[in-house]
């Protein structure tokens, strides 16, 4: 099982598109059958070194998984993120 979180801080021009970062990576569990299960969650409490929301999936392997990055689902909603984030964190774990 490979279990893959992310983080991200959004610059402060685009705090007003959180809704929509949130809204894009819950639709990805419906849109890719290679996610298992899904979480979306919103930091409540901010800090100098806190993330605005954190994703995370798993997936039955480490290829589902690379599989996943080049879904042509995947690959439109990281580049809108990307686009709107000023720092990411990215940590894999296969069990």
């Amino acid at each position: 099982m490979h279990q893959h979180y992310v983080m991200f801080k959004l610059k402060s021009e685009y705090r007003k598109d959180l809704p929509k970062v949130v809204e894009k990576l819950k639709s990805l569990q419906d849109k890719i059958p290679l996610i298992k299960m899904s979480e979306v969650f919103i930091n409540q409490i901010e800090g100098p070194h806190s993330y605005d929301v954190m994703f995370h999936a798993v997936f039955d392997s480490t290829d589902s998984f690379r599989n996943y990055m080049i879904h042509p689902d995947h690959v439109p909603v990281q580049k809108y993120i990307e686009e709107r984030v000023d720092k990411i964190a990215d940590l894999d774990f296969v069990i």
